[in-house]
């Protein structure tokens, strides 16, 4: 720590006093002119002496400048050209005041329509940007769905994210981290209508700032309300398949003066159909016993929310603000199951009931002290989560009927401090400090209820109650510097102390089993930017960070749960983090093209193995190894005409996994590819069309291969209603190709094939509309490098 201080402060001394001219410019709807044309011109021959364009934030920055006077001359899209009084530049830098762009017609207002554009793909120091509103047809798309579509993103079939083939990706909402598993996080990110996101940041090795659990993180950025009076929005999403399903919300947003209020109601009805087959072959000497099986499953869940909030500019220098989010959601499942086992039928079935809810609240502020570019922000929060339910077994063979219940409590309780200072030590050179402390309990009570004649007893040898307790207190720092108008560099040191305690509680058939865990890490980032001429339109980056990927809380608990008669699942309390090294070194040019060489390694992989014990199966999560990956990340974003856009993304990996399974050392090395490109059609008229479509090769882990598949996605839409509305026809998965297969072989004497099949083959229609006064607010304050805390207070 010591070292790194130094470091700072050397960097720091360096880099007083300098001729620097920065500025802010925003659009007539009070949104940042990304990619504005600024050229810098010196008075009095009006001899241009730099040029620049504005970033993903809207601003510009002219380094090492001669004293003199100067104006500059800006070009945006829809805007009127403007131009600057005279700037005299003396020895202190100059932070101009935000610049206001007109549109580029004097009609009325009712009557002006202008169209900005936005580029689908900014890259920044420590992050890639996507911009959601340059997403042909976003008005009418879901959270879900622009996630789905997003370069370098794949989101598979239980709502888990990938970001460049890293799994265990952690999920931010204005960055904050959900604390939902995959299906939950799904469902709610399905009734999050678009048009109340701004922006996605992805990043693979993001800054100490954030929390180190996950291997990557994508942050979704909702946007903050700038128009006077009341705003809102209504949107519907309605498709079919083997199912139906439907997302309905209303938004609506009211600004006076100082005052923001907001709130939102969702009501979602989520389905789904899965089929699962197996095949399973034992051998022993020269026998041979065959498992086959089929389980088809259907569910349905039907639910509301709720969000309320505000945000109250106290003074001229701080805002306050507050939020409530209800969720409400009844669930209902069922599944028929085949077994056939050396030809011998096994029939069963399981129904289940659960009734799932959750509450979080927030409070937050900013503040911006005296300093130019400073800033404090806060942030508390409680959540709150509860699972409740009955799950109804039957399995039989021959005149052999066993029927038992499970009934499930597993409450959850989240509460988080953290606070932010970030401090400008010079015109170029920045640090940012932050203290977080964070409490996790987490319950899950199971009780298994055999039916004896007409009543139902409890079996307290499959029945348990399991208590996990996580607390997780971080520190960072972080420095941000500019060497010179084409360099930058940014490092961070992040440490966090995890203690985490796990109670299988005792009861007449089990003693129980206690364990806990206890240590401290530090996570270092390193961030460096060189542009490669003067303009900056070719730039070569390099990033490094060190991950932990935490276990969740279920998997630490030991019990066994029934899955059928011949399958269960379980826990594993020794379960360790795993580590990961990231590293990429990238070269991105303003024509759309990024290229980048990535190097991963991990220590103390977690993967799940399927145990054998008898004829039985157990799926358990085992710390296995370390390995390392290499290869190349590539995404190509361009705008071929003012008819068509295209966005290509490629990452390819070698990999290369080292551990042992079972006692023996295995060794796995494969080469893996993901492909995804997004073709979006502007016609006329407000028509357009948008095709995506994704590859992904097979994946292995030591005796587990995964298979190789893809997906389409086709829509159309159509502006209506005065360019209010939007219509959108779609279709999802025509070819019903968006599945994988796990194949494993030779393992403790065992054969498996196994292929789940949910319904992803679907068609849809989706409606949205905007209503409201259009009438913006310029903002008493402009945002800077710490924009994501401010757009925090919702």
């Amino acid at each position: 720590m010591k070292k790194y201080l130094l470091f700072f402060l050397f960097i720091a001394s360096t880099t007083w006093a300098q001729n620097t001219l920065r500025g802010e410019i925003k659009d007539h709807h009070n949104e940042a002119a990304v990619g504005a044309n600024v050229l810098l011109i010196a008075l009095p021959d009006s001899q241009q002496v730099a040029g620049n364009s504005a970033n993903a934030q809207g601003k510009f920055e002219f380094a090492n400048l001669k004293q003199g006077s100067y104006f500059l001359k800006i070009s945006y899209l829809g805007s009127k050209k403007y131009q600057s009084p005279t700037i005299r530049l003396g020895t202190a830098p100059i932070s101009l005041p935000t610049i206001f762009l007109l549109p580029d017609k004097t009609q009325q207002l009712a009557e002006v329509v202008v169209k900005t554009t936005r580029p689908l793909v900014v890259q920044e120091d420590d992050k890639t940007v996507i911009n959601v509103e340059a997403m042909n047809g976003a008005a009418t798309l879901s959270a879900q769905e622009v996630l789905e579509r997003t370069p370098n993103v794949l989101v598979d079939q239980n709502g888990n994210v990938q970001l460049n083939g890293r799994n265990n990706v952690l999920v931010l909402i204005d960055g904050r981290p959900t604390y939902m598993s995959g299906n939950d996080l799904s469902t709610y990110l399905k009734s999050l209508p678009a048009q109340m996101l701004d922006k996605l940041e992805l990043m693979d090795s993001p800054p100490a700032k954030y929390d180190a659990a996950g291997s990557a993180i994508v942050n979704i950025v909702l946007k903050k309300n700038r128009l006077y009076g009341l705003t809102g929005n209504v949107s519907t999403s309605q498709s079919v398949g083997h199912t139906w399903r439907s997302y309905n919300n209303l938004n609506l947003n009211y600004r006076l003066g100082k005052l923001n209020l907001f709130g939102g109601v969702g009501l979602p009805r989520d389905a789904n159909r899965t089929v699962t087959t197996s095949t399973r072959t034992i051998t022993e000497n020269t026998n041979n016993q065959q498992y086959n099986s089929e389980n088809i499953g259907t569910n349905q869940s039907l639910g509301g929310t709720l969000r309320l909030g505000f945000d109250y500019d106290k003074s001229k220098n701080t805002v306050i603000g507050g939020q409530l989010f209800v969720q409400k959601s009844y669930r209902n499942d069922g599944a028929v199951f085949t077994n056939l086992i050396n030809n011998e039928p096994y029939f069963g079935t399981n129904r289940g009931q659960f009734d799932w809810n959750s509450l979080s609240t927030s409070l937050n502020f900013t503040h911006k002290p005296k300093k130019p570019g400073s800033e404090w922000s806060g942030d508390v929060s409680y959540q709150r989560f509860k699972s409740e339910g009955v799950r109804n077994f039957q399995s039989s063979h021959d005149d052999n009927t066993q029927i038992f219940n499970n009934i499930f409590f597993t409450p959850a309780t989240i509460f988080t401090i953290k606070t932010d200072y970030r401090l400008p030590i010079s015109q170029k050179t920045t640090v940012e400090a932050g203290l977080k402390t964070g409490f996790v309990q987490n319950t899950n009570e199971a009780d298994v209820e055999n039916k004896l004649e007409q009543s139902f007893v409890i079996d307290p040898t499959k029945s348990n109650h399991f208590v996990y307790n996580e607390n997780i207190n971080a520190a960072y720092l972080s420095l941000r510097h500019t060497l010179n108008k084409k360099t930058s560099l940014q490092m961070g040191l992040r440490a966090e102390n995890t203690n985490i305690e796990g109670n299988l509680l005792p009861n007449i058939a089990t003693t129980g089993e206690r364990f806990s865990q206890h240590f401290t890490n530090l996570f270092p980032t390193f961030f460096f930017r060189r542009a490669l001429d003067s303009l900056g339109k070719h730039n070569l980056s390099f990033n490094y960070g060190r991950r932990i990927n935490r276990p969740s809380y279920q998997q630490f608990n030991p019990f066994l749960n029934y899955i059928d008669d011949y399958t269960f699942t379980s826990g594993n309390p020794s379960l360790k983090p795993f580590y990961l090294h990231n590293l990429q070194l990238r070269y991105q040019n303003s024509s759309g093209i990024s290229v980048g060489l990535a190097v991963d390694f991990a220590d103390g992989l977690n993967e799940y193995l399927n145990i054998r014990e008898g004829d039985v199966f157990v799926r358990k999560p085992f710390n296995l190894g370390k390995g390392y990956r290499f290869g190349i990340v590539s995404n190509y974003n361009k705008k071929i005409n003012k008819y068509w856009t295209t966005n290509v993304s490629f990452q390819g990996f070698r990999f290369n996994i080292q551990g042992t399974v079972n006692g023996d050392l295995a060794v796995t090395r494969y080469v893996s590819f993901r492909f995804n490109t997004n073709q979006q059609f502007s016609f006329g008229k407000g028509w357009s069309a948008e095709l995506y479509t994704q590859i992904s090769a097979r994946d292995q882990v030591f005796t587990m291969t995964m298979s190789s598949f893809y997906s389409i996605y086709v829509s159309v839409g159509k502006k209506i209603l005065k360019d209010k509305g939007s219509l959108r026809l779609l279709i999802d998965d025509p070819t019903f190709a968006n599945y994988r297969t796990e194949t494993m072989t030779n393992y403790q004497n065992t054969t498996q094939y196994r292929q789940s099949q949910s319904d992803t083959r679907r068609i849809g229609l989706n409606f949205s509309y905007r209503f409201g006064n259009e009438k913006y607010t310029r903002r008493r304050q402009t945002e800077d490098a710490a924009e994501e805390e401010r757009r925090r207070v919702q």
